[in-house]
């Protein structure tokens, strides 16, 4: 059996009509970004939100949150993890970091979470979903008391090395002249 080409264009164009048919404007908006980490010190807990936005939508959409990696120090604080973004709206998705205390400065946590579309369905009928995945990294910084001590470091470590290339200098000197009177000694 041979499908015509006018049949797969028919078939097309159908399956563009019933995808076309769900439209779900909804973005993710937050103050971290892969270019922007979220800085914590050591055990210290933030909280912050993310704000999920339906841009354009004519309907609600109702989503899930799922904290997909960082989950050791991230948590949802709100009652639950589904929540509905009124069409033309704004909600608040409340979260809490939380770093411990025995970690290194500069580790670095890879934060991913995924906001996915809660399609109703009626029984036979197929729902077309989607998800939008938000990703950041919260990073170890240190207090403003360990970074002083970190640049005094650093400053007694150029120190150090001024001095010892002032020295290897001098050697140098030294060794050229104490050289140059042997040379003339023995003229």
């Amino acid at each position: 059996m041979k499908i015509s080409k006018i049949s797969i264009t028919g078939i097309s164009i159908v399956f563009i009509i019933l995808l076309s048919t769900y439209v779900s404007a909804f973005a993710v908006s937050s103050a971290y970004w892969d270019e922007n980490p979220l800085k914590l010190t050591q055990g210290e807990t933030i909280d912050f939100h993310i704000l999920l936005q339906n841009i354009g939508g004519t309907k609600d959409i109702n989503v899930r949150a799922d904290i997909v990696t960082g989950s050791e120090i991230l948590e949802l604080i709100d009652q639950s993890e589904e929540y509905t973004i009124p069409a033309g709206g704004k909600t608040k998705v409340n979260l809490r970091a939380t770093v411990p205390a025995d970690v290194k400065i500069e580790d670095t946590f890879p934060i991913e979470i995924t906001f996915t579309t809660i399609t109703e369905t009626g029984t036979g009928v197929f729902g077309f979903g989607s998800a939008i995945g938000h990703k950041f990294d919260v990073v170890v910084a240190p207090t403003a008391e360990q970074r002083a001590k970190l640049e005094k470091q650093e400053q007694i470590i150029q120190w150090a090395i001024y001095l010892i290339i002032g020295i290897v200098i001098l050697a140098v000197i030294i060794f050229f002249i104490v050289k140059k009177k042997k040379i003339k000694g023995k003229k």
